[in-house]
């Protein structure tokens, strides 16, 4: 019955979960853009040289894309892409607007999306009771459920990376501490 008892929101810390075993952190600064529509002209726009990932691919240092569809994916930059110039820069100085242009369009969600490594020895058995997926054969989608979650799922160099939606972020963290 622990679903009945409901901890304290723990989503604007950094460390959400820092067992012996098992840690998540919250990956803040991050850009996370949507994308839609010629999503290949949209990443050469905004990010260009970054890479379009597919289901648990190793994650780049730097900017990168997450397909979640054929016409769709997110955008993850060291910086939020969207905004005004003198407000929120990007990582290479440049700054998009919001909306459609040469048949693509741009959404911020830096703070509609949480982005969480999760790491350590548990890493491993917290991922197989994750998805169902089949992540040795790939797939050209990053977008999976994770704890019954739509999520985009990536490997990092520590363990692995789930991009949610926001309001999810507290439900993921449950399943989590069940591990």
């Amino acid at each position: 019955m622990r679903e009945m008892v409901l901890p304290p929101p723990r989503g604007d810390s950094e460390r959400l979960i820092d067992r012996r075993r098992l840690m998540a952190r919250r990956l803040g600064g991050l850009g996370q853009t949507l994308i839609s529509g010629d999503i290949d002209a949209a990443l050469a726009s905004l990010a260009p040289g970054a890479p379009m990932l597919g289901l648990y691919a190793l994650v780049p240092e730097g900017a990168h894309a997450l397909r979640i569809g054929r016409l769709s994916a997110l955008i993850v930059t060291p910086a939020p892409l969207i905004g005004r110039s003198e407000e929120r820069p990007s990582f290479d100085g440049l700054c998009a607007n919001e909306g459609w242009r040469d048949g693509w369009c741009a959404t911020s969600v830096d703070d509609g999306w949480a982005a969480i490594e999760i790491s350590g020895e548990d890493a491993g058995a917290a991922l197989m009771q994750a998805t169902s997926a089949d992540l040795a054969s790939g797939s050209p989608s990053a977008a999976v459920l994770v704890f019954g979650l739509r999520g985009l799922l990536a490997r990092t160099a520590r363990g692995f990376r789930v991009h949610v939606e926001a309001p999810r972020l507290e439900t993921l963290l449950a399943w989590l501490d069940g591990v």
